[in-house]
């Protein structure tokens, strides 16, 4: 039995179910080594899951509820108004089970959720003119960012990156 929770490289020992010892001895353990297939969505970390979803600029605008993959079935995630991309969710509990040395589970990391908004490549006739009228109402300027914690800051220290 593969308890949940396992990792890569994990090495399961079943005693008494290897090969036969020499002259008559008892069996020699079983070493499994757990090799952990990718999905196609979750990522993980340690003991979190890692999803990255694209939203639409409408819903990032004006915010919506959206139904959310998680290892145990879709959950729905409330998406506030004026949400960026680069934004995180953190869904308690619907990650991967934490295995202590003794084999039992001690409960669970989390579900980080990561946000993009995508912003369309083609637009309809209709759409390309809501958006005219939209910009409009924004101007033109451009607001540049204090030297701070930027999208790039917070991707460095998710790899455990520095900076120079």
């Amino acid at each position: 039995t593969i308890p949940p929770g396992v990792r890569e490289g994990l090495q399961i020992q079943i005693k008494g179910e290897g090969d036969t010892g020499e002259r008559g001895a008892p069996q020699d353990n079983l070493y499994v080594v757990i090799d952990v297939k990718q999905h196609q969505y979750f990522k993980r970390k340690e003991n979190d899951v890692i999803l990255d979803i694209t939203i639409n600029v409408a819903q990032a605008a004006l915010g919506d509820k959206v139904n959310v993959p998680t290892v145990d079935g879709e959950v729905e995630l409330a998406i506030p108004a004026g949400t960026q991309t680069g934004k995180v969710f953190r869904l308690r509990g619907k990650g991967i089970p934490r295995l202590r040395s003794d084999g039992t589970n001690s409960g669970r990391g989390d579900q980080m959720v990561y946000v993009q908004v995508g912003v369309p490549t083609s637009l309809t006739n209709e759409q390309r003119e809501l958006f005219e009228q939209l910009a409009s109402t924004f101007g033109r300027d451009i607001t540049p960012q204090q030297n701070g914690r930027g999208f790039f800051d917070r991707v460095m220290d998710f790899f455990g990156g520095e900076q120079a």
